[in-house]
């Protein structure tokens, strides 16, 4: 705070050379009030709080006044008072810095934050005692939610506590056994950071789309994804199947998926993580821009954005939960999820999930980037979730992907050098199970957009049956097969 300290003592100089001057004496002191008056403006505008800009100001006058009382002394005019009032303002700035620093200390961790259930019958109010005591607060976490609908989910409050009184809390609520049912914190969640290559890929097939990058996609190859053009094209949907992305958001006014998006939450994406996602699954196809997916002519899939991970990548439990929630509210018939961590998957989590499962949503999670078994995974590991690995150009696990047969429903898809939406514009090629996932989570909005009424078991039978195997199947599953997966459904 350069400015505001010179203008504090420029106003005391003013103020002592209007001391010692008769004819603009006034002047001098009026000007030194202005400045001093600026000064304070100055601090209120550069502290985030009251008491550093306080200790600031003290301080500062502090230094005026020593600096008053030495003029005024030069001229053998009285200055012990000034050194007395200069002195008090040093002993007070010192104070509040100190109180500063124990403050900071006190607050420098940011509250934590755990998700805690009640019981159906319980009401936060039980908790107000415990709560006061360690001076927490709370908030309904998913205030859309009521009690006829899902008795879980409506009884899940955020409850924020200072670090130094968080372990003290949570043990107490855990041991209230009576009013809480689950106690969780509410950690942060990551995307699975997609690798960036500049390697193209180009291969001979027969390609009825007109999109120009379309021979540069080889995985659109490997699932047959030409031949299921071929039967796309002549075919009608009985409804336009909603996929959800739940990611970082949509860069919704990209030319690669402007006409397939429609109006959801997440419009904007900074990150790019969603924007790739999204153009995977439904990039409008055979327009004669872009990339293709399996969304011919736009006529099967509506994409739609919800924001479950922030600008930089991460998102609470809390805020993918709220996602999942948001997107079956809208009548998504499915989810895609490329995100996670190496977690169980957590009950709030867990029970979202389940709330979707009986709107009759298909939820598709990625298996994850570490080369690790994905039952070690959320929320993959998660309870009906379809787990996607991924396979490179060899149709060879990639080196990546974890594996995911020890889970109930394990598939793979391709997820490496995959082209899609750059946000912002353009295109860019991505490598992670983040890539795979959307690739099947667009299969299964065919399906469903072919065959609405298809359950999550006939779609997982469906991809599984009709899957290729693959030289590490026994490890990810085996890889979709779209144009067979079609076909099956369309045979009932």
């Amino acid at each position: 705070m350069l400015y505001s300290g010179i203008a504090t003592i420029g106003a005391f100089l003013l103020i002592g050379m209007g001391s010692k001057s008769e004819k603009n004496g006034p002047l001098f002191i009026l000007s030194g009030a202005a400045a001093f008056a600026l000064a304070i403006y100055w601090h209120v505008l550069g502290y985030s709080s009251l008491l550093p800009a306080t200790a600031a100001i003290s301080a500062e006058i502090g230094i005026g006044f020593f600096l008053l009382a030495g003029m005024l002394s030069k001229q053998n005019k009285p200055a012990r008072s000034y050194f007395f009032f200069g002195a008090v303002s040093l002993c007070i700035a010192v104070l509040l810095f100190i109180g500063v620093k124990f403050s900071s200390e006190e607050f420098s961790s940011e509250s934590l934050t755990y998700l805690v259930e009640l019981g159906p019958d319980d009401s936060i109010d039980e908790l107000s005692a415990v709560l006061v005591e360690y001076s927490a607060t709370t908030e309904r976490a998913f205030p859309s939610v009521d009690l006829l609908e899902d008795e879980n989910l409506s009884q899940v409050y955020l409850v924020y506590v200072s670090d130094k009184n968080a372990a003290s809390l949570i043990e107490k609520l855990r041991a209230d056994s009576e009013n809480v049912d689950d106690v969780e914190i509410n950690f942060e969640v990551t995307l699975m950071e997609p690798i960036s290559s500049n390697d193209a890929s180009s291969f001979e097939a027969s390609i009825l789309e007109n999109d120009p990058l379309a021979p540069s996609q080889w995985a659109l190859n490997a699932i047959n994804g030409h031949s299921a053009h071929a039967i796309l094209k002549d075919l009608t949907p009985i409804q336009k199947a909603r996929v959800a992305i739940l990611d970082t958001g949509i860069d919704a006014t990209h030319e690669d998926v402007a006409q397939s998006f429609i109006s959801s939450p997440a419009t904007a994406d900074i990150q790019g993580h969603g924007s790739h996602c999204a153009g995977i699954a439904g990039a409008f196809t055979n327009n004669g821009i872009g990339i293709a997916s399996l969304n011919w002519e736009g006529r099967f899939i509506d994409i739609l954005g919800y924001q479950a991970l922030n600008d930089q990548g991460t998102g609470s439990i809390e805020m993918i939960s709220q996602a999942i929630i948001d997107a079956t509210k809208e009548h998504a018939d499915v989810i895609s999820m490329s995100l996670g961590a190496k977690a169980a998957t957590p009950k709030v989590i867990a029970d979202a999930i389940a709330y979707a499962r009986r709107h009759n949503v298909i939820l598709i999670a990625s298996a994850g980037n570490a080369n690790e078994d994905a039952k070690d995974h959320m929320p993959s590991s998660a309870e009906g979730v379809i787990v996607v690995s991924a396979v490179d150009e060899n149709l060879q696990k990639a080196t990546f992907s974890n594996t995911n047969m020890s889970l109930k429903r394990p598939i793979t898809a391709p997820g490496v050098n995959i082209l899609s939406l750059k946000a912002g514009g353009g295109y860019v090629q991505m490598s992670g199970t983040s890539m795979s996932t959307p690739v099947v989570s667009g299969l299964v909005g065919i399906m469903r957009a072919l065959r609405p009424d298809i359950s999550e078991d006939e779609v997982y039978s469906i991809l599984e049956g009709t899957g290729k195997k693959v030289k590490d199947s026994a490890r990810i599953g085996k890889m979709i097969d779209s144009s067979a997966a079609i076909l099956a459904v369309l045979k009932g």
